[in-house]
């Protein structure tokens, strides 16, 4: 039971670490895919069996189906929160002036709100790694997450 537990918070520490700081110290990024992808290629190291290897594939495709949508998804709120960040610049200009704090401070709530955006869509990929993490790990015999930890202390 101890064992199973540790092995739980490592691999989910693994994941995370994964999610968070992709190479480069990119968070999240574009090779946030391939890094899940490693866990995968790392898990068939592991003496599968013919049912864990069948299980393990559709976990896989069903991660790479989730990514896929996420980032199209991601792409389109993008373009949209970009267009929203624009300001409308007649409210904060005449003729005769600028007003230079009202511009700052609808400047600030934009900024806050796509930073709240952008931590949303953070925690909602997170999930999803972390739960697909999760099932792999549920595939696997005890004596097989054992050795995944001692295998991804290597990479």
């Amino acid at each position: 039971m101890k064992k199973t537990a540790i092995a739980l918070l490592v691999t989910l520490g693994l994941g995370t670490s994964l999610f968070a700081f992709g190479p480069g110290g990119h968070r999240g990024g574009p090779f946030a895919g391939k890094q899940n992808m490693e866990i995968f290629k790392l898990v068939k190291k592991l003496d599968l069996t013919s049912e864990q290897e069948t299980a393990l594939k559709s976990v896989k495709e069903s991660q790479r189906a989730q990514m896929r949508e996420k980032m199209e998804s991601f792409k389109k709120d993008r373009e949209s929160m970009m267009k929203q960040m624009k300001p409308d610049m007649s409210l904060f200009m005449s003729a005769d002036n600028f007003d230079k704090e009202a511009f700052k401070q609808e400047m600030k709530k934009k900024f806050e709100a796509r930073r709240k955006a952008m931590e949303t869509k953070g925690a909602e990929m997170l999930e999803n790694r972390a739960s697909g993490i999760e099932k792999v790990f549920n595939i696997l015999t005890p004596e097989q997450r054992i050795k995944w930890i001692e295998l991804s202390k290597e990479v």
